[in-house]
């Protein structure tokens, strides 16, 4: 009895030692965020035809796939908007369902009724609606003595691609600046003139700017692969494209119009600190994700950034 006496405070050391020990490794190695994850069963669909109406959105790809969708497993409700040249449905599922097995499902849904919609239409972009999913920082390009168009074209090909590969981080496409576009603008009444339409003039520039394989040369020992390069270098070169031709002589884009380093339409302007500005915002990818992790990771990929102007 004396001896036990003698070793129960070692004993109860020990044991508070494990639980110490045991404690601290839990607690660090404990998921912390800012966001928790949170399982809404809620897929969004979003679908889109440049240039449709949005009475024809509505009747030719939103009703067709509100139908169809109806065949899912699970489904509370369903609500759509129509809009110029977008369809957006929001599917609501059941509580207590998987919001990955809710996205397979509407996915092979939609894939499968892809080929009733309007040719043209493009793929449907599926994706379920995460409430962590909330830009945890934004990343800013400008600089002087580059326009809009550069800023965006450097976000998009050469800072996102670098981001991207930062563990836990979704970049979504930049905003702001200008989507470079190469324009060709006509005059209807040269066209008129010549008897030729604008479907004429694309289907020209079209066929002009082709790579295509032209099969192979064994010359010797080797065996060369041929190709036809006809790629258009420069954008004056699309106004020599010919169009058709009248007796000796071919009529040219030149000649009905001119062809322009341009850019789409502007839907959003980006200012920071008054000048021209592009950003990128910084997604939080689901799961176990730490928020703070992201950040930081993103912060020493872009502090070595490369092929990119300081």
């Amino acid at each position: 009895m004396p001896k036990f006496a003698l070793r129960y405070p070692y004993f109860i050391i020990v044991v508070c030692l494990i639980v110490a020990v045991v404690g601290v490794t839990s607690l660090v190695r404990m998921p912390v965020d800012l966001f928790p994850t949170i399982n809404i069963p809620e897929v969004v669909v979003a679908t889109f035809y440049n240039g449709m109406p949005p009475e024809d959105i509505e009747t030719e790809i939103t009703g067709r796939f509100e139908r169809f969708f109806t065949l899912g497993a699970g489904i509370d409700h369903m609500e759509s908007r129509s809009l110029p040249g977008a369809s957006i449905i929001k599917i609501y599922f059941r509580p207590g369902t998987s919001a990955d097995s809710d996205v397979d499902e509407i996915s092979n849904l939609a894939m499968a009724d892809l080929r009733r919609l309007p040719p043209g239409t493009l793929p449907p972009v599926v994706m379920k609606f995460d409430a962590s999913s909330l830009p945890v920082c934004l990343i800013t390009l400008k600089g002087q003595g580059l326009n809009e168009t550069q800023l965006r074209d450097l976000g998009q090909f050469a800072v996102r691609n670098q981001v991207a590969t930062a563990p836990g981080a979704s970049v979504p496409p930049p905003f702001g600046g200008k989507y470079r576009q190469i324009m060709v603008y006509v005059d209807p009444l040269k066209l008129q003139a010549n008897g030729l339409s604008p479907m004429d003039v694309v289907r020209a520039v079209n066929n002009a700017n082709l790579i295509l394989p032209a099969g192979d040369a064994k010359i010797g020992p080797y065996d060369y692969n041929i190709y036809t390069n006809s790629q258009i270098q420069d954008v004056v070169d699309i106004n020599s494209v010919p169009l058709k031709t009248v007796g000796e002589r071919s009529v040219t884009v030149g000649d009905v119009g001119r062809a322009e380093d341009a850019s789409t339409i502007q839907t959003n302007i980006v200012r920071v600190d008054g000048q021209k500005s592009v950003y990128l915002p910084i997604m939080k990818q689901g799961g176990d994700t730490n928020t703070i992790s992201v950040v930081n990771t993103v912060k020493a990929v872009v502090s070595h950034l490369y092929d990119v102007p300081e």
